[in-house]
Parts: structure tokens; C-alpha cells; sequence
């Protein structure tokens, strides 16, 4: 029976178009045309509305990858995906992280769960469908496409769902309005009321739809961003205006993995909820009283945390 094996590679990028240690990588052959199914990151920037790193980012390493890949650039979604988060406030440092899978034959598959990766692409999410139950319902079965990928059937073994959808721009929303359609907001900024705001936890809701952290009766087009009881415990998602479809990056941990590698989650309750921090350092296997020791702190490869 085949299982499979993960690695994360961190590359620090100097500037939004750096492929510098990427190209290391690929060089020294720790990532493979074969192997690489995604990358994720954040970008320089301040990640608002009018920042550009992420964008040159995403067409920089989409380059990279068609060459990497030897297809062309139009070819590069259906083989890689990319879930870039723009802007890198306070401590963050400008990063993309290489997501490899190998598939190997073992004659009985482990006892301990391990680090698994699934990816999958949604359909077309189109202007009038973000920020409403048609683009959670189109998130939730990326998502479990995603879970199928990486061998996963139960959703409690599901630690993280990092998710990139599409967001509204005045061209797109010029396009709904023409076609007869409404959109749930003109306010382009990531204010409380702004676009990115009603697209990323949508897109939320639609891994809390898929996991079954949410009742489906529950969800209509107007609770985004009014009933703060519904919730996903493991989605991580951003938005651009140049994305049509969703990517979705699920990780968990399974038997069907030969992976060193495991995971663990957890939710804090407001920015400085440090037992929040140390509950998904526990859950990823550490295990300590007040504060892990330098050991174990060696053993973590990364920690990937998203705030409202």
C-alpha cells in the first residue's frame, strides 16, 4: 500500500520577486518537478487594497514554477498550489514555504498518525457568489476534494485548511452589475464592512461547512459577519482580486504517512492569548508545562497563524 511523505522547506524571500533559496533548493534537489504540490507564503507589504508584493510575488513564482515544471505558465494552477497572503506587519518576515509529497510502497502502514498534505481547486467563484453561501458551498467541496487528496476521511484529523479565493474589484463588480447580479458590497477595504473581509470568512465558513463545524440550515447569505458563533477552528483564508477560482491547502495527520512530520491546531482568543499559542504547540506533540524548552522549540519546522 502506498503512503505518503511531507516536507515543508522555508524560504525567506528578500523582496516580493526573491526565488533566490527556492532555486537552492531545486538545485540541490530537496524539491522535485515530481514533488512539489504547493507554496505558500506571506509577502512584503502592508497587505492592504492598494499593495502590489503579493501580486508580483504570485506572477514571479507562477514564472518560477512553469520553468521549475517545464509547463507553461497557464499550466502551473492545475499542477501547484499557491495560497500568498499579502503584507508582513510587526515581526512576520516575508516567507514562502515549498510543500513537497512523495509517494512510497510500504508493506503495513504505520501505528501513529503523521503529517499528510491535500490540494485541490475549486470551481469558478464568480463576483456575485463571494461573500455568500454559493461560495461556501463552491470552498466546502474544494475542501473535500482536498481531504480526498491527502487520504483524510475523518475531519477531525484535519489541523489546518489554508484557503485563497477570489475578491472583488471594481472591475468584477462592474461585471456582476451588468449581468444582472448584486454583490455584497462595494467597500473595497478590509475594514469590518470591506470586500476582503466578506470573501475571507466566507471562504471560512465554507471549510466550517465541509468539516461539519457548521450546520449547513445555518448558513445563508446574509450571516457572514453577523453571527460570530459560526466558526472554523482550522481555516486559514485570504483573498485577491486576480484569483477566479479557490485554492485550497489541507493539512492533517493520517497512518497513510511516512511523514517525521505532524501537526497540531488550536484557536486564541484575542491577539496576546499566549495559552492559545502553547495549546497548539501541545497539540503538535510538545509537551510542557509553562514554556517548551529550546529541545523542542529546534523541532518545529512552522507555525502558521492568522488573526481578523
Amino acid at each position: 500500500m502506498k503512503v505518503q511523505r511531507v516536507g515543508l522547506f522555508v524560504c525567506p524571500m528578500m523582496t516580493p520577486n526573491d526565488t533566490s533559496r527556492l532555486q537552492a533548493l531545486a538545485d540541490e534537489g530537496t524539491i522535485k518537478p515530481d514533488t512539489l504540490v504547493a507554496l505558500a507564503g506571506k509577502t512584503e507589504g502592508t497587505g492592504f487594497h492598494d499593495d502590489w508584493g503579493r501580486v508580483l510575488a504570485d506572477i514571479v513564482l507562477r514564472e518560477w514554477t512553469a520553468n521549475f515544471l517545464n509547463i507553461p505558465v497557464d499550466e502551473v494552477a492545475k499542477r501547484v498550489i499557491f495560497v500568498l497572503s499579502g503584507g508582513c506587519p510587526g515581526v512576520i518576515t516575508p516567507h514562502i514555504t515549498a510543500v513537497t509529497r512523495e509517494w512510497f510502497d510500504v508493506p503495513d502502514l504505520p501505528t501513529n498518525k503523521h503529517l499528510v498534505v491535500g490540494v485541490a481547486g475549486s470551481e469558478a467563484i464568480l463576483p456575485e457568489d463571494i461573500g455568500r453561501v454559493s461560495m461556501m458551498r463552491k470552498v466546502a467541496t474544494a475542501v473535500h476534494a482536498a481531504m480526498a487528496d491527502a487520504g483524510i476521511d475523518d475531519p477531525k484529523d484535519v489541523h489546518l485548511a489554508m484557503v485563497k479565493v477570489p475578491g472583488l474589484t471594481t472591475a468584477s463588480i462592474k461585471d456582476a452589475l451588468a449581468r444582472g447580479h448584486t454583490v455584497v458590497t462595494t467597500d473595497l477595504t478590509f475594514g469590518p464592512e470591506g470586500a476582503g473581509a466578506f470573501a475571507n470568512d466566507a471562504a471560512a465558513l465554507g471549510v466550517a461547512l465541509a468539516l461539519k463545524e457548521v450546520p449547513e440550515e445555518k448558513l445563508t447569505d446574509d450571516i457572514v459577519r453577523k453571527d460570530w458563533s459560526l466558526y472554523s477552528s482550522v481555516a486559514m483564508t485570504s483573498s485577491g482580486g486576480e484569483k477566479r477560482h479557490g485554492e485550497v491547502l489541507v493539512f492533517g495527520n493520517s497512518t497513510k504517512s511516512s511523514s517525521s512530520l505532524t501537526i497540531g491546531h488550536s484557536t486564541t482568543k484575542d491577539f496576546i492569548d499566549a495559552e492559545g499559542v502553547r495549546n497548539a504547540l501541545r497539540s503538535a506533540g510538545l509537551t510542557f508545562d509553562c514554556l517548551p524548552a529550546e529541545s523542542d522549540l529546534k523541532r518545529l519546522v512552522h507555525v502558521f497563524a492568522k488573526s481578523v
